[in-house]
């Protein structure tokens, strides 16, 4: 026969332990349920992106058309001492000096750091409309730099009074620093022939003479 204080005591004692559990369960419970602390983050800046430059064009300079005697030609030539200067005399009839004027374009650019200076005389007619081919033939080619048409007065021949060597073009003239004529390359003597690499060469001769 069981005491009945001894099953008292044992039931208060798993009374006890089970509270004791359902305290421990409640606990955690409760410490899980809290929801977790949150850091708000700050939304991200985003670098401002500068715009772009604009980019422009480079500035060209205007083609133009000079009539100009030979006296006006000089004074032209005066006004460039101190630099090389290459003559390029040409008509737009003559096809080995319309074929061969980009060398002119192109010497222009390539020596115009050393001191060079090209001018083109166009020794074509001086009507309004040949004007206006020789000055649409001369921004075909991008020439920008000194432009002359020859001139005359009194029915003169342009080619006389530029003393164009049996007035056989092209014609090409290179003048030093000091405004001498250092090289003239002509077609009058058929003997003297010439390449564009001539010129070329002389034209970096005279470069690299100091003035005198």
């Amino acid at each position: 026969m069981i005491s009945t204080h001894s099953t008292c005591r044992n039931g208060f004692q798993v009374s006890l332990v089970l509270s004791l559990l359902l305290l421990s369960v409640s606990c955690s419970s409760n410490e899980e349920s809290k929801p977790a602390s949150t850091k708000t983050e700050e939304p991200s800046q985003i670098a401002a992106v500068a715009p772009a430059e604009e980019i422009k064009p480079e500035k060209t300079t205007e083609i133009t058309l000079i009539l100009s005697d030979a006296k006006g030609f000089q004074d032209i030539l005066e006004q460039q001492k101190g630099k090389v200067v290459l003559v390029d005399f040409w008509a737009t009839w003559c096809v080995p000096c319309v074929k061969n004027f980009h060398h002119s374009v192109e010497w222009n650019k390539k020596f115009a750091d050393q001191g060079l200076t090209v001018i083109s005389v166009s020794m074509d007619e001086s009507d309004e409309e040949t004007q206006k081919a020789v000055l649409k033939f001369l921004e075909s080619q991008h020439a920008q730099f000194i432009n002359i048409l020859a001139t005359a007065a009194n029915d003169q021949d342009p080619m006389e009074t530029y003393g164009i060597d049996g007035g056989a073009l092209p014609h090409y003239r290179i003048y030093d620093r000091a405004g001498k004529l250092a090289n003239k390359f002509s077609f009058a003597d058929p003997n003297k022939s010439f390449t564009q690499a001539d010129i070329e060469t002389a034209l970096e001769t005279t470069l690299k003479q100091k003035s005198e």
